[in-house]
C-alpha cells in the first residue's frame, strides 16, 4: 500500500429509477471472466487495493462517526478485500480490529499482499469480535460470490456477532450466506447463517441474487463500485446474464414525464382489452383487472364476468355475461388483448381451450394458471401458439409456477432465474415469476425470419448480445412488500394487457414475443414502482393501487 487515497466520495448508491432504466447483472462466471481480464491489464494487486479503497469509502459514508469497525475476513479474495478496506481505514485514524480465518500464508496472493499493508498499517488482529457502540461499525468479509456450501463454524460465530451488536453491518460484495446468483441462502444454511447487513458493497458488477429471493432484505442499501473498469451506468454490459431493470446509479435524474399521446387519437388508438373471469364469489378480481386496464391507458375496456351475478364495477367499463363457451362472442377476443384467470375460478378451465385458440394476445394469470397446470392437453395447445403467431405471457406466483413445473414451491424459490427460464422454453411464452425480485424470462428464438420482414426478436436480442438466442432474463427492482396483499395479482394482469394492447397499437418494428416482454417488462415496473412511491402512512388496496397506475401511452421504440 503505498500512500493513503481520498476517501471522501463513496460509490454510487443504487436508486429506484421511473424511466425503467436498465443496467447488466452478471452471474459468477461472467463476474471471474471481467475479473481476470482486468487482473491482467492492471498492476499486481491493484485490482484488491481499487476494492478495499471502495470498501473503505462505504465504510466512512454510513459510519462516519465510528471510532472502531471491526472486520471479519475469511479465508479467500473476499477477506482480502476486507484486509485491504482495514489497512486503509487504520490509515483514516480509525482503531480496525480485525478477525482472520486462516492463516496468512495459506491466503491467495492478493490476499496476502492485503494482510501485509495491514500489519503495516497498524491493524489489530483479535480472535472474536471486540464490545461495539451503536456508532461503530462490523464489516462483513467472509465469503464472497463463488460460495455455494453454507459458512462454517467460525464464520456462524463472527455472523452472530455481528447480529447482535448494535452498530451497523457492511458487507463486502454479497451478504455471507447468501447465494450470488439465486438469493437463496447457501446449501444447508438458512436465515440464521447469513449476514443480514443494512448496507452492502457490490464490486466490479452487479449480481443478480442481490435482487430477488431473500437478497434484498439481506443486503439493505446497496452501493456499487466498478473498481474504474467501465463506465458506471454501464459495467460490462456486453457481457451481461440478466438485466436489472427500474434502478439507476443516481439520485440526482429527474423522472420522466409520462410519454402524451399525440393530439389525432381516439380511443381506438390505444388498443382494446378484454378481461375474462371474475366466476361466482370473484367478480372483484375481474373488476380490479379491468380498472387497471383502464388506468393504464387501454381505448376501451370489457369486462366478461364468469358469473351469474357481475356486481357493480367501473360506468367506463363495459361488462359482458359469459353463461357458456358460446356467449365469448360477446367479446372483441380477435382483435383484443386478453387477460383471463383473474378470478376465474375452477370455470375458467371450460373456456381456456377456445381463448388459446382464439386470443392472438393472451395474458394467462390466477385460475387459467391452476387450470393449465391441471391439464395436459391445455399445455399442449399452449405450446402451439407460438408457432401460430399467437403471443402468451404466464404470471405466476411461485406456487402457481411450482404447480406448473410439477415441483415445490421452494425449489422455484431456490433458483427464481432458473425456474422462470424453464417455464418461458416448455410453454414457449413470456413468463413473470412474481415475488421479490420479479423475473420476466423469453423463451429462445426457433428460426431466422423471413426475408423482408420487420425487425424481429433475433435482430432485437444480437443488439443486446451477438450470443445470445433470446433476449436476457429481467429482474426487476420496482416493487415491496407491500403488493403482498389480495388483488394486486389481477391489477398487474390487467396493467400488463393494457401496455400490451397499446404497444401493439403503437409497433413498428418490434414483433412476437418481443412485444410481448417489452409490455411485460413495462407493466412490472409500474406496477412496483407505484408501491415504492406509496405513502408509508396508507394502507396499499388493489384498487387504489389501479388507480394510481400511470397512463402508459407508450410506444415499441422506448428503450
Amino acid at each position: 500500500m503505498t500512500g493513503s487515497p481520498t476517501l471522501s466520495f463513496p460509490p454510487a448508491r443504487l436508486h429506484l429509477s421511473a424511466r425503467g432504466h436498465t443496467l447488466p447483472l452478471h452471474d459468477v462466471a461472467a463476474t471471474r471472466r471481467v475479473e481476470q481480464r482486468h487482473m491482467t491489464l492492471l498492476p499486481p494487486h491493484a485490482l484488491m487495493q481499487r476494492a478495499g479503497i471502495a470498501v473503505a469509502r462505504v465504510a466512512l459514508a454510513v459510519a462516519p462517526h465510528a471510532r472502531t469497525i471491526w472486520i471479519a475476513c475469511g479465508p479467500g479474495n473476499n477477506g482480502g478485500d476486507g484486509l485491504q478496506a482495514g489497512a486503509w481505514l487504520q490509515a483514516q485514524g480509525k482503531q480496525v480490529l480485525v478477525t482472520p480465518l486462516q492463516q496468512p500464508d495459506a491466503l491467495p496472493d492478493d490476499a496476502r499482499a492485503a494482510y501485509r499493508d495491514a500489519v503495516a498499517a497498524g491493524v489489530r488482529f483479535v480472535d472474536r469480535a471486540p464490545a461495539l457502540l451503536a456508532q461503530d461499525l462490523c464489516i462483513d468479509a467472509l465469503l464472497g460470490i463463488g460460495a455455494s456450501r453454507a459458512p462454517s463454524a467460525a464464520m456462524q460465530t463472527c455472523i452472530a456477532a455481528m447480529r447482535r451488536a448494535p452498530c451497523r453491518t457492511l458487507a463486502v460484495d454479497i451478504p455471507t450466506g447468501l447465494h450470488a446468483e439465486t438469493g437463496h441462502w447457501l446449501d444447508g444454511g438458512s436465515a440464521e447463517q447469513c449476514v443480514h447487513a443494512d448496507h452492502t458493497v457490490t464490486l466490479l458488477t452487479l449480481k443478480p441474487g442481490l435482487f430477488t429471493g431473500h437478497g434484498r432484505d439481506a443486503s439493505g442499501v446497496l452501493w456499487f463500485d466498478g473498481l474504474g473498469t467501465a463506465p458506471v451506468n454501464a459495467p460490462h454490459a456486453a457481457e451481461a446474464t440478466a438485466w436489472l431493470y427500474g434502478a439507476q446509479l443516481s439520485a440526482e435524474e429527474a423522472p420522466a414525464p409520462i410519454p402524451e399521446a399525440p393530439h389525432a387519437s381516439h380511443k381506438g388508438s390505444f388498443g382494446d382489452v378484454c378481461i375474462v373471469g371474475g366466476a361466482a364469489g370473484m367478480t372483484g378480481a375481474a373488476w380490479l383487472a379491468g380498472s387497471a386496464a383502464l388506468h393504464s391507458g387501454a381505448g376501451r375496456v370489457y369486462v366478461g364476468h364468469l358469473g351469474s351475478e357481475a356486481g357493480y364495477g367501473w360506468p367506463e367499463l363495459m361488462p359482458r355475461q359469459l353463461p357458456d363457451v358460446s356467449a365469448l362472442e360477446r367479446l372483441p377476443r380477435a382483435t383484443a388483448t386478453t387477460a383471463c384467470g383473474c378470478g376465474g375460478g375452477a370455470a375458467i378451465a371450460e373456456f381456456l381451450p377456445a381463448l388459446l385458440e382464439q386470443c392472438p394476445r393472451l395474458v394467462i394469470d390466477a385460475d387459467g394458471l391452476n387450470a393449465l397446470a391441471a391439464d395436459s392437453s391445455l399445455q399442449a395447445q399452449l405450446r402451439s401458439r407460438a408457432g401460430r403467431q399467437q403471443w402468451t405471457v404466464l404470471t405466476p406466483h411461485p406456487l402457481e409456477a411450482a404447480r406448473l413445473l410439477g415441483i415445490r414451491a421452494q425449489e422455484v424459490q431456490a433458483n427464481r432465474m432458473a425456474a422462470a427460464g424453464e417455464l418461458a422454453e416448455r410453454f414457449q411464452c413470456v413468463v413473470v415469476l412474481k415475488g421479490s425480485g420479479t423475473l420476466c424470462a423469453a423463451p429462445a428464438v426457433r428460426a431466422a425470419p423471413s426475408h423482408g420482414s420487420s425487425t424481429c426478436f433475433m435482430e432485437m436480442a444480437e443488439l443486446v448480445d451477438p450470443m445470445a438466442s433470446a433476449p436476457l432474463p429481467t429482474l426487476h427492482y420496482a416493487g415491496n412488500a407491500r403488493l403482498a396483499t389480495a388483488g394486486t395479482g389481477d391489477v398487474l394482469a390487467g396493467c400488463l394487457a393494457a401496455c400490451w394492447a397499446q404497444l401493439h397499437q403503437a409497433s413498428e418494428d418490434v414483433v412476437g414475443t418481443a412485444l410481448a416482454q417489452r409490455a411485460a417488462n413495462v407493466a412490472v415496473h409500474l406496477h412496483g414502482w407505484q408501491a415504492n412511491a406509496w405513502q408509508d402512512e396508507t394502507t396499499l388496496t388493489a384498487s387504489a393501487l389501479a388507480a394510481r397506475l400511470p397512463r402508459y401511452a407508450g410506444t415499441s421504440r422506448e428503450a
